[in-house]
């Protein structure tokens, strides 16, 4: 890591700016750490930073695989299986503990009612029909050899069964009720404008290491990811001459965006 590296992560190390970089990115934070089944975020109240750490070791969890064998008197095999952490670590240059404040509608959902009727008067197929809402009675018939009316009645007895969701209540904003706390915790990788390939593999690695850590729970989502990749960039050393035009800085974060990494930059 050289001069310019080193200054930009000190730099991170700073909550109060940590903070400010990440917060325009808070929502994508959350999204990429856990799995939203009955919430929706709304908007992002505020983003915390509650801890930070320069250069953070992260040793990946490492198995081997293997069998012994002996001919004492008989042959016998045993299989063995290794894990443990491996000596060389993947460096997180700043991991940051954050608390991120969001409003999110909830809808848990649930039965607010569950009524099973039987099925028996009916003269006709059409009146059968009649009685369900969904149901291709042509293709049921056809699929159980039934022609008539009297052939449905005597093929057995009939259900019919009525469900009724719980409606939830009116979403309110502005109700501390639909606001939440979610703690998130970025991976910080800082890269160089010139070498963004490096940034990516650098926070693909430090993906790769968490891969079978062991997830927290929480009263929000999911969690689906032990840390939210982010790659910091300090900014440009002007040259002379000049060098060749790179990415932007809108072309960086759509490339990271879509590889799931947050993209940030230090003026």
């Amino acid at each position: 890591m050289g001069v310019i590296q080193d200054r930009a992560m000190a730099r991170l190390a700073d909550p109060l700016l940590l903070g400010a970089l990440l917060e325009p990115r808070a929502r994508f934070l959350v999204e990429r750490t856990h799995e939203l089944e009955y919430e929706r975020i709304d908007s992002v109240a505020a983003l915390r930073v509650a801890g930070v750490a320069a250069q953070w070791p992260l040793f990946p969890l490492d198995s081997r695989r293997g069998n012994w064998m002996q001919v004492l008197p008989g042959p016998t095999r045993t299989d063995f299986c290794w894990e443990g952490e491996t000596s060389e670590p993947v460096w997180i240059d700043v991991l940051a503990q954050l608390e991120i404040d969001v409003v999110a509608e909830t809808d848990p959902g649930g039965l607010d009612s569950l009524v099973v009727r039987a099925v028996d008067e009916y003269a006709t197929l059409d009146e059968f029909r009649a009685q369900f809402r969904f149901l291709d009675l042509d293709a049921f018939m056809r699929s159980h050899g039934l022609v008539t009316v009297e052939d449905l009645r005597e093929s057995g007895e009939y259900l019919r069964t009525e469900v009724k969701l719980r409606k939830p209540p009116v979403f309110d904003p502005a109700s501390p009720v639909n606001r939440r706390t979610v703690a998130v915790d970025a991976a910080v990788v800082v890269g160089a404008p010139d070498d963004v390939a490096g940034a990516v593999r650098a926070a693909r690695l430090v993906a790769a290491a968490a891969r079978d850590r062991p997830l927290a729970t929480g009263p929000f989502g999911v969690r689906v990811a032990p840390y939210a990749l982010v790659a910091a960039f300090p900014a440009p050393v002007p040259q002379s001459p000049p060098a060749e035009p790179g990415l932007t800085q809108a072309q960086i974060t759509s490339l990271l965006e879509g590889a799931g990494i947050a993209a940030v930059f230090l003026n």
